[in-house]
């Protein structure tokens, strides 16, 4: 069974992150969060190449994209140990930009001159629709346009990984843990705005502000959608406007966070779609060379 593209892609962030860690920080190899996502790497890999059941063979790609879709808590929460290795934090730069275009912080101002509970449910809502925007639409993909999944599913994860190496050489923790209490707190008032404060607990970190991943990877998603499933991308288009909001609305990212993303993100896909093209023709030429 062929090493496809997205494996390749892993692989590579695996080679790249280790070497970084064995001359940076050498004890971070006996931390959990490295060892559980390697170690799963590394048992699904087997599991993968061993198994030979049919059912497996048919939903392969759908296996492995949840299985690293799933994996990427891990890597997010990783950049936050491994961004502290090179550079120092951009954040002053970040927040002087924002001051400079503003005259004020917009993170800081956004909530607090609208602070109305729906507006602010509304926000939350914008932002808890990234979780599920993805897996919906690897879903859709699988089920209605299966011959185009392989690259979808390379392309957006693929993008994780790339914002994921930035987050490590532009280390930025963005306005939630910069900006001193109570600058940097907004309050719950609703169902989504809970939700959103029970997964930030739980899997936020100091990372992962410049540029808003949010951001580009939505983008790279609706641009994907609107060529081959325009129904989702419709119903995706207003989540993904709210979003552009509500990601300084919570204190997520800063507005020139927003605005890097949304630059990133065409340059960021064309730079999988060319990735993706030479690792498939490499991937064919291997197996071509096996049935001669």
């Amino acid at each position: 069974m062929k090493l496809t593209p997205l494996w390749s892609v892993i692989l590579v962030y695996q080679v790249i992150t280790i070497l970084l860690i064995a001359f940076c920080d050498v004890a971070y190899f006996k931390s959990g969060t490295f060892l559980i996502s390697r170690l799963t790497i590394v048992m699904y890999l087997i599991f993968r190449f061993r198994l030979r059941a049919d059912i497996f063979k048919k939903n392969r790609l759908l296996t492995d994209t949840l299985i690293i879709y799933v994996l990427l808590a891990y890597f997010y929460v990783e950049t936050a140990h491994l961004n502290t290795f090179l550079f120092s934090k951009i954040d002053p730069l970040l927040a002087m930009a924002d001051q400079w275009i503003f005259g004020y912080q917009p993170s800081v101002m956004f909530s607090a001159k609208f602070s109305h509970v729906l507006f602010s449910e509304w926000m939350f809502l914008g932002y808890f629709s990234y979780y599920l925007m993805p897996l919906i639409a690897f879903f859709a993909i699988w089920k209605y346009r299966r011959d185009k999944f392989e690259e979808f599913s390379f392309f957006i994860l693929t993008a994780y990984f790339v914002y994921y190496l930035i987050f490590i050489l532009l280390p930025a923790e963005g306005p939630q843990f910069f900006f001193p209490e109570p600058l940097n707190q907004i309050s719950s008032q609703g169902v989504f705005s809970s939700l959103v404060k029970l997964i930030q607990q739980n899997g936020e970190a100091p990372t992962a502000a410049f540029p808003s991943s949010h951001i580009g990877v939505t983008v790279i998603m609706l641009v994907l959608l609107f060529k081959y499933k325009s129904k989702l991308f419709k119903i995706y288009l207003p989540f993904a406007t709210t979003l552009l909001f509500s990601t300084v609305y919570i204190k997520a990212h800063y507005f020139i966070d927003v605005l890097a993303g949304l630059i990133s993100a065409p340059l960021v896909l064309s730079f999988n779609k060319y990735i993706y093209q030479k690792l498939s023709f490499f991937s064919n030429r291997i197996i071509n060379a096996d049935t001669d």
